[in-house]
């Protein structure tokens, strides 16, 4: 499954650890960065060791930008979007998805920090870049870009043309211009390239230059809040403009301040490893998945068993897993099965077998839950919840779909059960009504029910 990246260049260049302090402020970024990706899903992959081994040739700015299309597919990672977030960054542990704000473009913030450097800078990159007009409104920081699949070629082109180039580059940073490395030339390819930007509020999403702000302050008229402002209004934190030997002390100073709010409890760890119904319509939601685990949660539940028919993909399996004592699992497709295998991998108590449970016999180890998802014809939804009822010892059935307006059939089949008698809803679970899906439809209910 194709997930969001954070491609986190951290690369130690030993001839370079006096002026960085070893690079000691590495651990504090990075220790935000995995917090904030484990919390929404996304894929944390450092970059620390370099694909050129001359760092003066290949220095590791360019090396993080030029190669991050190759890495991904050298490691075998698939990619949605990518943001490339330099490890001077530390990021707030309730700063919001941005991968959901960037409408699929190429998508930064601009640099206004210091106008006389940007200026000098593009200024003097111009004539490399054959008199190109640079739109400075436009410009943004190389330190934080999201970008996807369809800016490979933008990239891929860069690096050729920083390869035939690097020698005039390296004069141009060293001697001639002096101001940064790659920034002022990935801006100007990007708009010699006419690509089309989407830009975040700079002071909300990267609050850099931060002693020039006072952003390092706090409201000294709040006396009870000495919450430094950089904490307090801003999503991401950039520890550029001071003093490179100094980094490394602010950026733990920071980290003593915050580092209680990085934590993240077990149940959100789990809901963030599986699929849910907003981006596969087969899974049932992350609320659904939320709601068994509450109900659940009486040790009076731990050494039941559970059998699920129809598991699909395994995801609401892999929630069994941490529920209950054991979990049978079936599945007509073998396919299905193999994906259930590799999702529940060590989850020791789940055991997959491929069965077509409407046409084959039943031969179900005694469970006291049951999770009733395999057919969604009528009569056959009803015929299962009798089957279930006569195979098993007073269960307790959980169902989905039950809101679902296309799946009406078992939505029936359970009113059916309950006028015989037959069962009851003990609870109603996951999404509620009105709830609208990446399908389109909308809840008419709510998403399921745990039948006794």
């Amino acid at each position: 499954m194709k997930k969001n990246v954070i491609w986190w260049p951290a690369v130690k260049n030993k001839d370079h650890s006096d002026k960085y302090g070893n690079f000691d402020y590495f651990e504090y970024s990075r220790k935000t960065w995995e917090f904030w990706c484990k919390k929404n899903d996304i894929l944390f992959v450092p970059f620390e060791e370099p694909v050129e081994k001359d760092l003066y040739e290949y220095r590791i700015n360019w090396q993080k930008a030029i190669f991050v299309f190759d890495e991904l597919e050298r490691r075998g990672i698939e990619y949605d979007q990518i943001a490339l977030v330099d490890s001077t960054v530390m990021v707030k542990w309730d700063c919001p998805n941005f991968f959901e704000l960037t409408d699929r473009k190429f998508t930064v913030t601009r640099d206004i920090d210091n106008m006389s450097w940007t200026r000098d800078s593009i200024l003097g990159y111009k004539e490399f870049f054959d008199g190109f007009e640079l739109d400075s409104t436009k410009y943004f920081r190389s330190g934080f870009m999201i970008f996807n699949e369809i800016h490979r070629e933008l990239f891929q082109s860069l690096k050729q043309f920083y390869i035939k180039n690097k020698t005039d580059f390296i004069k141009l940073q060293d001697e001639i211009v002096r101001k940064g490395n790659d920034q002022t030339p990935i801006n100007y390819w990007v708009q010699k390239n006419n690509i089309d930007l989407k830009f975040l509020p700079q002071a909300l999403w990267m609050c850099s230059h931060l002693h020039r702000k006072e952003m390092l302050s706090h409201n000294w008229q709040l006396d009870e809040d000495k919450t430094p402002f950089f904490i307090k209004y801003a999503n991401n934190w950039m520890f550029n403009g001071i003093p490179k030997d100094q980094r490394t002390s602010l950026m733990s100073q920071t980290w003593e301040l915050v580092k209680n709010n990085y934590t993240l409890d077990d149940t959100e760890f789990l809901l963030n490893s599986v699929n849910h119904k907003d981006t596969f319509k087969n899974a049932t939601s992350r609320k659904f998945k939320k709601d068994l685990i509450e109900f659940f949660s009486d040790d009076k539940y731990k050494d039941m068993f559970v059998v699920e028919y129809g598991a699909c993909h395994g995801d609401t399996t892999k929630i069994f897993s941490s529920i209950f004592k054991k979990v049978y699992a079936y599945d007509w497709a073998q396919e299905n099965v193999d994906r259930i295998n590799k999702k529940c991998k060590g989850c020791d108590n789940v055991e997959v077998t491929v069965m077509d449970v409407v046409k084959e016999e039943w031969k179900f180890p005694k469970a006291q839950v049951v999770f009733v998802d395999a057919s969604h014809d009528y009569p056959q939804v009803a015929i299962d919840i009798q089957k279930t009822l006569d195979y098993f010892d007073n269960p307790i059935i959980i169902m989905d779909d039950y809101g679902n307006p296309n799946n009406k059939n078992i939505r029936m089949s359970i009113d059916e059960k309950i006028k015989e008698g037959k069962i009851k809803i003990h609870k109603k679970i996951g999404e509620d009504v009105g709830y609208k899906t990446k399908a389109g439809w909308e809840m008419i209910d709510r998403e399921g029910v745990i039948l006794c």
